[in-house]
């Protein structure tokens, strides 16, 4: 059950990450991102990629 929880926050968590790169890419640009969906993809995927292979390996879970 922890591991539910950690695992859903961490979801949680990634995505609002994912979210503020992809602002603070379009404040920099000056302008909305012409495949922000893409972009917004490719951030979460790696940030769950690491993030989850992480807390597998913290906690142990097979």
């Amino acid at each position: 059950m922890t591991d539910l929880f950690l695992f859903t926050l961490n979801a949680i968590v990634i995505y609002l990450i994912a979210d503020w790169l992809v602002r603070q890419i379009e404040k920099r640009r000056g302008g909305a991102l012409k495949q922000r969906q893409v972009i917004f993809f490719i951030i979460f995927l790696g940030l769950a990629l690491v993030s989850f292979r992480l807390l597998k390996s913290l906690l142990g879970t097979p």
